[in-house]
């Protein structure tokens, strides 16, 4: 095994435990960590395999779901560069919303804040809405109406439109998956 082989699936471990005991929101209460480590899949289905990228991408919701105050936050920022370096903290924090904010302001940033972002963050923020997308579809969050469920898929859809020309391939599957969603739900 490779060292780069061997600091991913580090980062793999580090987020299987900070995510312990969380669970998706849909019925079948899948573990959360399913999510991260599809979207990390999702990228090297994509030949998107530079080990900065894969631990941002299982790592991405680790500050975001899993530190609930600034101490919290700036103790596992530092725990992140330490263990995986400062690209990949960068990369984590830039696609992390800020819990202190309101929900509408968060999803409004997101949709602002994208275009900005580095490359390898909008292949995470593509990877992550698909693999959403796709949760939403197989297993929706309770109490979820298809309206809400299209509010979603219409705001993914924004935000993904300033992630775009980073992996044609990947876009691609965002897309499709898209139209399915919006199929299914209206």
């Amino acid at each position: 095994m490779s060292q780069v082989d061997a600091i991913v699936i580090e980062a793999i471990d580090f987020a299987a435990q900070r995510h312990s005991g969380q669970t998706r929101k849909g019925k079948k209460q899948s573990p959360y960590i399913n999510h991260p480590i599809k979207v990390m899949n999702l990228l090297v289905a994509h030949h998107e395999t530079g080990a900065d990228l894969l631990m941002a991408s299982v790592l991405h919701d680790v500050i975001e779901d899993t530190a609930k105050t600034e101490r919290e936050i700036g103790e596992l920022s530092d725990i992140l560069r330490k263990k995986f370096g400062r690209r990949v903290l960068d990369i984590v924090l830039e696609v992390s919303d800020n819990k202190a904010l309101p929900f509408q302001e968060r999803k409004r940033l997101q949709v602002v804040n994208t275009p900005r972002l580095s490359e390898q963050a909008r292949k995470i923020k593509i990877a992550d809405k698909t693999c959403n997308l796709i949760d939403m579809m197989e297993d929706p969050p309770e109490n979820w109406s298809n309206e809400r469920k299209l509010q979603y898929v219409e705001w993914a859809g924004q935000v993904i439109d300033g992630a775009r020309g980073v992996n044609p391939g990947l876009e691609q599957e965002f897309d499709a998956t898209r139209h399915k969603a919006l199929r299914r739900f209206a």
